[in-house]
């Protein structure tokens, strides 16, 4: 009897130890579920304040083409832009590359709005080509270069006594003189009309 007294005696201890293991196992992987689910989280939020910096820029960009018609179709830019009640620069502006055979002009202009108290970033690209009255209408080529990625290949056409507008907007979720650092977000928002 003393036998089988002896030989049960490590049974308990070895159960004692599947169990422990068993539930630190479970406690383990629902620590990094919910480890994964918080950085989830902060990147969609952080994903949802790029979009809407991108939106606003957006709005910005659409109101000061509207506003400044006649100065972005010539070229002459030469005030800061000014939105919701704040003026934001500088404006870069360049002449695009046309086709030699067209009639019209092209023009980008790009610049930098920084929100909320400077904690975040708006980037807008906008391409204008004008298209004269009594001409064949005027082609911007290298798009790619002014919008990387854009979907109409490496080139803008706008009829005669057209007027063609493209605007890229990139959001950032953190401030500008962040935006290529590790962890921003970028999200993008194109128009063209």
């Amino acid at each position: 009897m003393t036998d089988k007294k002896h030989s049960q005696q490590g049974f308990a201890l070895l159960m004692a130890l599947i169990v422990v293991g068993s539930v630190l196992s479970i406690g383990v992987v629902i620590l990094d579920l919910s480890v994964k689910q918080v950085r989830l989280a902060t990147t969609t939020k952080d994903s949802e304040i790029a979009f809407h910096a991108a939106n606003a820029g957006m709005e910005c960009a659409r109101f000061w083409r509207r506003d400044q018609n006649e100065q972005m179709t010539t070229g002459a830019i030469t005030d800061p832009i000014e939105c919701f009640g704040t003026s934001y620069g500088p404006v870069t502006a360049a002449v695009a590359d046309v086709d030699d055979v067209d009639d019209g002009a092209g023009y980008v202009y790009e610049y930098d709005i920084t929100w909320a108290s400077g904690e975040r970033c708006t980037s807008i690209t906008t391409v204008v080509a004008v298209g004269e009255p009594g001409g064949d209408g005027v082609v911007v080529i290298d798009m790619e270069t002014f919008i990387p990625g854009y979907p109409g290949g490496d080139q803008l056409t706008c009829d005669e006594f057209s007027q063609c507008t493209v605007v890229a907007v990139q959001g950032y979720n953190q401030p500008c003189s962040r935006k290529a650092s590790f962890g921003t977000i970028e999200r993008e928002v194109l128009l063209e009309f």
